[in-house]
C-alpha cells in the first residue's frame, strides 16, 4: 500500500547532518624537542666540542723531584649538519570561496596542521638511528639522531627481542654514571612505558590507589628513582619502539640556522599555495652522557 505520509524519504529539501564538530586527533607531542635548548646554528654543519678530565690517581709525589710534565688531553671536535624539512599545501579559490563546516578557512587550518606536523618531524630526526649526510645538489643534508650518536653506553638484545627490564636500565644509568653523565630524562615507546609502569620496582612518583567510593585504580610511574638518579619517564610516539634513550638533559641542544617559518608559493594557478619550513640539529653534547637500550619488545602481554 502506497504511504500517504509525507516522509524523509520523499522530501528533497531537507538539509545534511552535518556538525560543526571535527573529531581532530592530533599526535602531536614533541618531549625531546620541547626539552632541548633551542641554541643559534651559524652553518649548514653546525660544530661543537668535547672534553674530559684525566682519571683520577692516588699516586704521590716526592718531596723536591722534579716535575715531569706530560701532554694534556685535547678537546674533540664533533658536527652535525642541519636538516630541512617542509610541509606544504595548496588551496583552490573556490574552495576557500564555499561555506565549510567546523572551521572558518582551509589555509589557516592547513597552516596549522603542517607547523604541528612538522614539529614531529623534528622529533622523529632526532630520535631516529639516521646518520649524517653532507648532501649535494642532488641529495639532501640530513642530521644524526640520537640513537646513532650514542655509542658507548649501550644494552642490546640485538636478535633476541626482549622486555626492557629494570636491571637493564640500571646498567646503562650505572655506565653513564661512571663516565661522568648526569641522567634525568627516560625516553620510551608504550610497549616500555607499560612494562615500566607494571613491572619496575623502585618507585617515586608512584600511585597504586583504590577508592572505594569512586571505583578509581591508578597504577604508574611517572618518574623512577633508581641508585643512580632520579628519571622522568617519557613515553614518545617519534621514538623508534624498539629503542630506549636515556638522556642527560643538559647536554641535549637543538641548534636552528632557520626557525619553522610560513612562506607563500607563488600564484601560478587559480589557488592559495603556501608552506611552512625549518632547518636545525641535533647537538648531543658528549654522548657518554647519554644512554640506549636497544632491541625491546614493541608489543604483547607486559611480563
Amino acid at each position: 500500500m502506497a504511504s500517504t505520509q509525507l516522509n524523509v524519504f520523499d522530501v528533497v529539501g531537507n538539509r545534511e547532518g552535518l556538525t560543526d564538530t571535527i573529531a581532530d586527533l592530533f599526535a602531536d607531542e614533541t618531549p625531546l624537542f620541547s626539552m632541548a635548548r633551542k641554541i643559534r646554528a651559524t652553518s649548514v654543519l653546525h660544530e661543537w666540542q668535547e672534553d674530559a678530565l684525566a682519571s683520577a690517581s692516588k699516586a704521590g709525589v716526592v718531596e723536591g723531584a722534579s716535575i715531569t710534565y706530560v701532554q694534556p688531553g685535547t678537546r674533540t671536535r664533533l658536527k652535525n649538519p642541519t636538516q630541512i624539512r617542509l610541509r606544504n599545501w595548496d588551496v583552490t579559490f573556490t574552495q576557500m570561496a564555499v561555506s565549510k563546516a567546523g572551521i572558518k578557512s582551509d589555509v589557516a587550518r592547513e597552516l596549522m596542521k603542517a607547523m604541528r606536523t612538522l614539529a614531529t618531524d623534528y622529533e622523529k630526526i632526532f630520535q631516529s638511528t639516521a646518520d649524517t649526510s653532507d648532501g649535494s645538489t642532488a641529495a639532501a643534508r640530513t642530521a644524526r639522531g640520537l640513537s646513532k650518536a650514542i655509542t658507548n653506553n649501550v644494552v642490546s638484545y640485538a636478535g633476541v627481542s626482549t622486555y626492557l627490564s629494570e636491571n637493564d636500565v640500571g646498567k646503562v644509568l650505572q655506565q653513564i654514571y661512571d663516565d661522568g653523565g648526569d641522567p634525568r630524562v627516560l625516553f620510551c615507546g608504550s610497549q616500555s612505558k607499560r612494562q615500566i609502569s607494571e613491572t619496575f620496582s623502585a618507585k617515586t612518583g608512584f600511585s597504586f590507589n583504590i577508592n572505594q567510593s569512586a571505583r578509581t585504580m591508578i597504577s604508574n610511574i611517572n618518574r623512577y628513582e633508581g641508585s643512580f638518579g632520579t628519571l622522568d619517564i617519557m613515553p614518545d610516539r617519534q621514538i623508534r619502539p624498539e629503542k630506549i634513550h636515556i638522556v642527560s638533559p643538559e647536554m641535549v641542544r637543538v641548534a636552528v640556522l632557520r626557525d619553522i617559518t610560513q612562506y607563500r608559493g607563488a600564484a601560478t594557478a587559480s589557488s592559495v599555495k603556501g608552506w611552512v619550513e625549518g632547518e636545525m640539529t641535533l647537538e648531543w653534547g658528549n654522548q657518554k652522557a647519554h644512554g640506549k637500550i636497544s632491541g625491546v619488545k614493541t608489543s604483547g602481554t607486559v611480563s
